[in-house]
């Protein structure tokens, strides 16, 4: 399931006279004329949120007589008054003809800053609707169009609107290039506002690739930059964001937390894209803690609202998500149609996240449905997006990409420095100059302030080799956790890759199992897949874990006799009873395969005729660090003649072996049934 991540992208400022309504309303009845259509565009522009039909009556009212007029600026901004007013009020295809008549005037009009607004307005409608390649290209006319006219602001706007495009598409490597260019240009002209708003979209690619450290970071810088400027939407931003941090480590309380402290300031500010994307995050929450029925509660609140929005990225999202809500909810057929709806407009949309994500509900479905060979079909789709999207080598370039941002900040510090230092040589120069006409006053104080200097430049030497030092060791610490956490990121990721693997050859067993009329041989395909079974749910289990390297053995067990005990063996009651034992990888596939093979074999022979019979599993670790494993079945028991060390059944080989690749011992009492007794050190 997939969260939505809050980006934000930019309006160019709109500059105007600071008359009030009321005064410009006055003003209407003095003027003529083209000063006449300036005072009805101020209001049409002052209107647009207060009273949206009026405001649209005043552009009207401004391109009219901008017509009559023959003024071409000011029919340009009536139009892109017109289009505005147009956006906001949802008519998205209304707004984009508007704008691009407002273009041409402005085109006309020879006027490239309004060209390069328009452009970007354009792109933003397209950004809105999800037609990606469409906003890609307007964002780039906008964005050369700055750059002809020097206008540092409009580019470093444009930098991060490009980002925002590629983020979307699921291109990291390209989306923090651009937020870097860009986060770079608001820094030459101090745009805190713009500052903060890049430290954002920054933090969402490294959560994007679960770089959590450097996301929060990054978020956090962004919050308290808006806090600074009195930004409430910036901060309920800021703030839902992190809640996906929190999330994404498994802290669901914070999470919650984060989430609906923002959500409460967007329904106080009206911000539905925000209130959107809360409700969808809060459903995981739910969806992810087994509480469904809210969880649907909320995916059904954000739909709606996604869909009044006509926010079609986040239309999928949702859908997608509740798809795999009802596959929990055993609606499989529900669940498909979700999928097939959500695929269908996210490839219209070109999100490979969600193409990802659809394919990997189809394959889930059609594995529900006992349909191996389809559902292998889509599980290799999504695996190729998967490989694409998260590859090492994007990894590497973009840690490249943050060092030479940090390299070129560093070498604006030492430029700084180095000018600093160039005044400090002009004033000892001038005290020199000046030293020669009062030589016999001041020559005492002279040499007091060298010997003062010489000790201040020494003290700075000191000091600056001990921060480089301290610098150093900084970057040396930093590298060993980045390493650490792709370590732990490529060790989640194999975990996952061996688990998903081992379905694919459980999958392509029952397949061939299908092809095969000896029961025989059909029984020995049915016992190679439950011990890869065994095997797999291991696996899956490190996956869910925090711990790579160890697995809760008691909630294994419990979901080992799950999957071994088949509906229709209603005769045979289970009774498990394992400690609290967190148990490592190498101990716990060994163990599994035994209990698999016991109680398998158990299943099989112990209570022949439908004979209601018992198996009972225990496990604990004595005061000397001893596991204790014990398999029993109050069944018909072994052959009186079977020496279980030295036969030649299979499953009991292997048990043998198991236990010896354990260091243990083994011990069979037949006295009532069967029971196994397994010892074997910590």
């Amino acid at each position: 399931m997939k969260k939505i991540i809050i980006l934000i992208f930019f309006l160019p400022l709109v500059v105007l006279a600071q008359e009030s309504v009321s005064d410009l309303e006055l003003k209407l009845n003095s003027v003529t004329g083209i000063e006449k259509v300036d005072a009805l565009n101020n209001l049409s522009i002052k209107l647009l949120y207060e009273n949206p039909t009026k405001s649209l009556q005043y552009a009207q009212h401004a391109l009219d007589l901008a017509i009559l007029e023959k003024y071409k600026f000011g029919e340009a901004e009536a139009l892109e008054n017109m289009g505005n007013h147009y956006e906001k009020q949802l008519e998205y295809q209304t707004s984009i003809e508007y704008f691009k008549q407002a273009r041409d005037a402005y085109l006309i009009a020879n006027n490239p800053a309004g060209i390069a607004k328009i452009l970007n307005f354009i792109g933003i409608v397209y950004e809105t609707i999800s037609d990606y390649p469409q906003a890609m290209g307007y964002y780039k006319q906008s964005y050369d169009k700055y750059k002809e006219i020097n206008d540092v602001a409009g580019t470093a706007l444009l930098l991060n609107n490009i980002g925002f495009v590629y983020e979307a598409l699921s291109k990291y490597k390209e989306a923090l290039e651009y937020y870097l260019k860009s986060l770079y240009q608001y820094e030459q002209i101090d745009d805190k506002d713009g500052m903060a708003s890049l430290l954002n979209n920054i933090g969402n690619v490294y959560q994007a690739i679960s770089n959590y450290d450097r996301a929060l970071e990054y978020l956090q810088k962004a919050r308290d930059m808006y806090l600074d400027l009195g930004d409430s939407s910036g901060v309920a931003i800021a703030i839902h964001n992190i809640g996906i941090i929190y999330h994404d480590l498994g802290d669901y309380d914070k999470a919650l937390e984060y989430y609906f402290q923002s959500m409460q300031t967007d329904i106080d500010q009206n911000d539905k894209m925000g209130i959107s994307a809360s409700y969808n995050n809060i459903a995981v929450v739910y969806d992810e803690i087994d509480e469904l029925d809210k969880s649907l509660d909320y995916y059904n609140r954000s739909l709606a609202l996604s869909e009044d929005i006509k926010d079609r990225y986040s239309i999928a999202n949702t859908i997608n998500n509740k798809g795999f809500l009802l596959l929990k909810m055993k609606k499989t057929d529900d669940a498909f149609i979700h999928f097939t709806k959500a695929l269908k407009i996210a490839q219209e949309i070109s999100a490979q996240e969600l193409i990802k994500e659809s394919y990997d509900g189809l394959s889930q479905y059609y594995r529900e449905q006992k349909d191996f060979q389809r559902s292998l079909e889509y599980y290799v789709l999504c695996e190729d997006i998967e490989d694409s999207l998260f590859s090492i080598n994007t990894q590497k370039q973009i840690s490249e990409l943050q060092l030479q941002y940090d390299l070129e900040s560093k070498e604006r510090e030492i430029s700084l420095l180095q000018k600093e230092n160039e005044i400090k040589k002009l004033q000892l120069n001038r005290q020199k100059n000046l030293r020669y006409f009062f030589i016999a006053i001041f020559i005492f104080l002279v040499l007091i302030i060298l010997l003062t200097y010489y000790a201040y430049i020494t003290k700075k030497r000191m000091t600056t080799n001990l921060l480089e030092e301290i610098e150093e060791r900084t970057k040396i610490e930093e590298q060993l956790k980045l390493s650490l956490k792709e370590k732990n990121v490529m060790l989640k990721e194999i975990h996952h890759r061996v688990k998903n693997n081992m379905q694919i050859i459980s999958s392509l067993l029952s397949l061939q199992a299908q092809h095969i009329k000896d029961e025989e041989s059909l029984q020995i395909f049915n016992d190679s897949q439950d011990r890869i079974r065994s095997m797999a749910l291991v696996h899956e289990k490190l996956y869910q874990s925090s711990d790579f390297s160890s697995i809760d053995f008691s909630e294994y067990v419990h979901d080992l006799v799950s999957s071994i005990h088949q509906p229709k063996l209603t005769n045979i009651e289970t009774d498990i009873d394992v400690e609290n034992i967190v148990i490592d990888i190498n101990k716990a596939v060994p163990c599994g395969l035994i209990i698999n093979e016991l109680i398998t074999n158990a299943f099989k022979h112990a209570f022949p005729n439908n004979q209601e019979g018992k198996i009972k599993i225990t496990m604990k670790l004595d005061d000397t660090e001893t596991y204790i494993l014990v398999i029993s079945d109050n069944g018909i028991g072994l052959p009186d003649d079977l020496d279980f060390r030295n036969t030649k059944s299979l499953g009991l080989q292997l048990v043998t072996g198991l236990v010896r690749q354990l260091q243990g011992n083994v011990d069979v009492d037949r006295t009532t049934g069967t029971k196994f007794t397994i010892i074997f050190q910590k």
